[in-house]
């Protein structure tokens, strides 16, 4: 909501880039990694290998760094206190995926779900290099933009389309019973082979923006086609997926469909990319990006994990304000992903309306007070048990 107000309201006290660096940090370790390393932990291991002191101190420490990001960031941006700061959480995460990959290999899960929460945490761990070469970049002054550009959606794809995407499906099939044996467990199976497959060459879908040799553009297309044959397999999966209808309450199906069709949104979007003309337009189009990195972070990740909390008790839906609360938040989101699509759109073919960042900091607001109703909710559970 800061972030939206700088641009609309003068406030020199503000630095943006730096609040801009403090929001994507935080956003990133002390929100959703951190929530997802969590239920990986409390929900796919079992309970002699999840009551592990090493998983309570790791994660502790996670959340820790992450506001250490927040602050510092905030403060100096990019300096040697940050930047400590974050090779620290980064480090954390290595031990943190070490020790959850040999557990969940320990924990005879599903081999859909071992194999999705395994392939999730290796992307986690290599997403890091690309903040790594961004550090490089910035310290030595070099300001290579390809390498730059490159690293950045390096780091956000396995993030958003490996880490993110891969845990929402690993924590989905597990919490909703779901098994390998019989034909729908065989089609679950195979979707969960081609998204992990898929994850390497639809890389090459983000480096397109600048127009590389054949070769990038063949497995590009491979990525591509994997995609759509993943949603193709996905739909013939979902059949599978109707406990989510069956036994949950209302608030939860809602959300997890929300989820589910952001995901369907995302996959479509990353195709488009394929197309020269789609694709130009789309990465010189920072509304349209911002757009696509909100549909993942919010419209499907935040919203699966929130169903999950439902699901869990954590967020107690037979309480009022907890209903009232997760469809405000909903809304909130579609909201902000239709005005971000839309003033993308606009910028492409008409002039660009100051409107638009008028709207967005509402939309801002409204998810700001969102979150609070959340925490309203989140309390009053508590003062249930």
């Amino acid at each position: 909501m800061i972030l939206r107000s700088k641009t609309v309201f003068a406030l020199p006290f503000i630095n943006y880039n730096n609040l801009l660096e403090a929001h994507s940090h935080f956003s990133f370790g002390g929100w959703v990694t951190l929530i997802l390393l969590a239920l990986f932990v409390y929900e796919l291991l079992p309970e002699t290998l999840s009551r592990r002191p090493l998983y309570q101190w790791l994660l502790g420490s996670i959340a820790l760094c992450a506001w250490g990001m927040l602050i510092t960031f905030m403060i100096w941006g990019y300096n040697n206190v940050s930047n400590i700061t974050s090779l620290i959480y980064v480090l954390l995460s290595y031990v943190f995926g070490y020790n959850l990959i040999r557990d969940l290999l320990k924990a005879k899960l599903e081999k859909s779900v071992a194999l999705l929460a395994v392939s999730s945490v290796i992307c986690l761990i290599i997403s890091s290099s690309g903040p790594f070469i961004i550090t490089y970049i910035v310290f030595t002054k070099s300001f290579d933009a390809f390498l730059y550009r490159n690293a950045l959606f390096t780091y956000l794809h396995f993030q958003y389309n490996g880490f993110f995407t891969l845990a929402v499906f690993a924590l989905l099939f597990k919490l909703t019973g779901q098994n390998t044996s019989g034909k729908s467990g065989k089609y679950i199976y195979q979707f969960s082979l081609v998204l992990c497959t898929s994850i390497i060459p639809s890389l090459f879908l983000s480096y397109l923006w600048q127009d590389p040799n054949l070769w990038y553009r063949i497995i590009a297309v491979a990525g591509s086609l994997l995609l759509i044959f993943c949603f193709y397999l996905f739909i013939r999966s979902a059949w599978s997926l109707r406990t989510i209808y069956r036994n949950e309450t209302g608030v939860t199906r809602f959300l997890v469909l929300l989820s589910l069709g952001s995901f369907m949104l995302k996959i479509f979007l990353q195709c488009f990319t394929i197309f020269p003309v789609i694709g130009n337009m789309i990465f010189g189009n920072r509304p349209v990006i911002m757009g696509f990195l909100h549909l993942v972070f919010l419209g499907f990740v935040t919203l699966f994990i929130l169903a999950c909390f439902s699901k869990k008790g954590l967020l107690n839906s037979k309480i009022k304000l907890t209903n009232i609360a997760l469809i405000f938040f909903a809304i909130a989101v579609i909201l902000n992903e239709i005005l971000l699509i839309t003033q993308g759109l606009a910028s492409i073919f008409i002039a660009g309306s100051i409107v638009f960042p008028w709207l967005l900091w509402a939309t801002g607001i409204l998810l700001f007070t969102g979150s609070l109703l959340i925490a309203s909710a989140r309390f009053q559970t508590k003062k249930q048990f």
